[in-house]
């Protein structure tokens, strides 16, 4: 029933547009000489795959691949003769002019669909919040009271703890057959409700949490059906509407009772000892005032949507990008092999214990698989949609003021003017010597890759996301040596759900190695 009804509201919105456009066809003409807009793709295929189709607007590359093969790096696409246009990006150099020289203009959010409004608390987080007072102080406090060097530091315990969960579970599987997805998955979730909420919790609480945080991701490539005439298809596809906010309720229900059991155990002086961290993110919301609204507190609604962020997005990106990396180095034995000597090498094969966090500097190797598996499997094909501004010019083209601009990662990850043979999975071209030797991942200086995003708008959480990849990879090589399952080779098929996930997750078999044993 939803998809005819889907069908049918999608034909006679693109009928109505068309009409419209003859009607008013030079109405808009203006007098005035100004730059050409970037070359436009034609409506009807993407029209089509969005919503007859019903797909997300990430999942549309190859048909984006097509257009920029005939038009050209920097794009634009209009859904209807009179919406803003979106643009599309998959040149390096146009997005380190806009990212970087014009951040300022390129840093601002669309306003989102109804679902991401309503989700976002208005577009009160970090992600979404527009370009201004609001989210310079949510996304300050957030790099400056949890994720600053110190607090990470602080919170190296907590990493320990999560990474004793790992990998006992790997030793209790009798079979040493591993999901890793799976594996990795509760652990990351186990260490990033401990830093959000700041205490330890049992595994049927974490369970509690993990069920709407994974619910509402999953929805996330079925948003596109709000995107128009929102009060119309809330009432069209009402049972999706009403599940997304049955999960914002559930989460509610479960994120408010930790909120205010922080708060009163901080107003009480209580906590401290194993099972309770000194600070954690919560710890700053609560304290957090928005001084051009009053000085006002953040509301319950606002906590809850912040809280969802700060799990949802460390979450699925880090467990994501190590998936990936561990894939590859399965199909890929002797890079595993290469990998796992490097640390034998700097360590000794009689070392006991885990590697520490301060070792891994002295892992070349290590860094360079991290980097070559953000570069190859980025967790995102694009960012999340930038808005400009002002009317901006950018390599020739003019850049609407209020237009949706989307940069394409994978694109820009694997450009063949930037990369030799761009989709082998090549961890040499980090080191000295190869390509990706001086990559700046920030993008600062140039934009080669930006799995992390670039400019202002970049992630907040980068420098943590490295830091966990790194350091759960080293030590999930250095314990274990990992192979195919017999008769389960690894599947490197791609699957868009908040993230670009593995189609088939990996299964693999795990053998201790001999300090483990």
């Amino acid at each position: 029933m939803e998809f005819w009804a889907s069908v049918v509201f999608s034909v006679t919105i693109l009928c109505l547009s068309v009409l419209l456009r003859h009607v008013f066809r030079g109405e808009f003409k203006t007098r005035t000489t100004k730059p050409p807009l970037p070359p436009a793709a034609p409506v009807l295929p993407v029209f089509s795959q969005l919503f007859i189709h019903r797909r997300s607007i990430f999942e549309i590359a190859p048909l984006l691949r097509r257009f920029h093969s005939l038009y050209g790096p920097i794009i634009s696409l209009r859904l209807f003769p009179f919406s803003r246009p979106m643009i599309f990006i998959s040149d390096s150099s146009a997005a380190h002019a806009a990212l970087v020289h014009q951040g300022a203009s390129f840093a601002d959010r669309p306003r989102y669909d109804e679902p991401q409004f309503f989700l976002s608390a208005g577009q009160h987080d970090i992600n979404s919040s527009h370009y201004g007072s609001l989210w310079r102080l949510l996304r300050r406090n957030l790099s400056s009271e949890t994720l600053n060097p110190s607090k990470i530091r602080l919170f190296a315990p907590a990493r320990r703890w999560a990474l004793q969960i790992l990998l006992e579970d790997l030793r209790s599987r009798s079979d040493g057959v591993i999901s890793l997805k799976e594996s990795i998955g509760s652990m990351t979730l186990f260490l990033l409700v401990f830093m959000c909420f700041g205490v330890k919790l049992s595994l049927a609480e974490v369970r509690r949490i993990e069920s709407p945080v994974v619910f509402i991701l999953g929805l996330f490539t079925s948003f596109n059906v709000f995107a128009i005439l929102p009060t119309v298809t809330k009432v069209l596809f009402h049972k999706r509407w009403e599940a997304i906010v049955e999960a914002r309720k559930r989460q509610a229900e479960v994120f408010l009772p930790l909120i205010r059991a922080r708060k009163e155990q901080k107003e009480s002086g209580g906590g401290g000892g194993h099972e309770h961290l000194e600070y954690c993110y919560v710890d700053s919301l609560l304290e957090l005032r928005i001084p051009e609204e009053g000085g006002r507190k953040l509301t319950d609604d606002e906590m809850v949507c912040l809280c969802h962020e700060f799990i949802a997005a460390g979450m699925d990106t880090s467990t994501t990008a190590l998936e990936w990396t561990m894939a590859e180095l399965v199909k890929k034995q002797s890079l595993q092999t290469k990998l796992a000597k490097e640390i034998d090498f700097a360590f000794g094969s009689n070392k006991k214990g885990e590697i520490m966090e301060e070792d891994l500097q002295r892992i070349p190797y290590l860094k360079a698989v991290v980097m070559e598996g953000l570069r190859r499997h980025p967790p995102a094909h694009f960012l999340l949609p930038h808005s400009v501004t002002e009317d901006v010019l950018l390599n020739g083209y003019l850049i609407p003021k209020g237009a949706k601009v989307l940069f394409e990662v994978m694109e820009l990850n694997q450009n063949p003017k930037q990369w030799k043979e761009p989709m082998e999975f090549k961890p040499e071209r980090f080191l000295s010597g190869g390509e990706g030797e001086r990559v700046d991942i920030t993008g600062i200086r140039e934009i080669k890759m930006m799995s992390f995003g670039a400019g202002r708008r970049m992630c907040p959480g980068y420098g943590l996301a490295m830091l966990l990849i790194e350091f759960f990879l080293a030590n999930l090589v250095w314990k274990f040596e990992w192979k195919a399952v017999a008769g389960d080779e690894v599947d490197l098929s791609e699957k868009l759900e908040f993230t670009t996930v593995m189609k088939n997750p990996l299964r693999s078999q795990i053998f201790p190695r001999m300090h483990e044993e």
